[in-house]
């Protein structure tokens, strides 16, 4: 039962990530794209199987959803005056220790989804971060212990 909740989340989360997508929602764009969502979402249940991975603690999700929309202004800005102007093209790597009880998995894909960073490892909990500016995020910090 808990395979085909997973299948269902799955299938709903490409499905809707499609349709924000498409340039027309038509019943024809919407068959196709839970057509496709059913295989994305089949091969996603079977790497996550693989993998064991678990979306982990719930910890600092609140704080964390709350400063997305700010991070992802912040950083569009950000990376609009870094292409435009080469003294604003600051970036590298940092580590990124989470505050206890937040889940890696879902706190990596939430920084992995904002124009100014993206998790290329996870240690336990320490997230290896590229980032594009030099200090950290709104949503990185409610991620840390840092933002209690």
């Amino acid at each position: 039962m808990r395979t085909v909740a997973e299948l269902l989340l799955w299938w709903g989360l490409l499905l809707l990530l499609n349709i924000v997508f498409i340039s027309s929602v038509t019943p024809l764009e919407v068959t196709v794209g839970g057509g496709i969502a059913v295989l994305g979402a089949l091969g996603a249940v079977a790497v996550r199987r693989v993998s064991g991975a678990t979306p982990g603690g719930a910890a600092r999700i609140g704080p964390a959803l709350l400063a997305l929309p700010r991070t992802l202004l912040a950083d569009t800005g950000r990376l609009a005056l870094a292409v435009v102007s080469p003294r604003h093209r600051g970036s590298g790597f940092r580590a990124v220790r989470l505050a206890p009880g937040t889940g890696p998995a879902w706190a990596a894909a939430l920084l992995s989804s904002t124009p100014g960073a993206y998790v290329v490892d996870v240690d336990g909990q320490t997230l290896l971060v590229h980032a594009l500016g030099h200090e950290p995020s709104s949503l990185e910090s409610a991620l840390t212990e840092a933002s209690e």
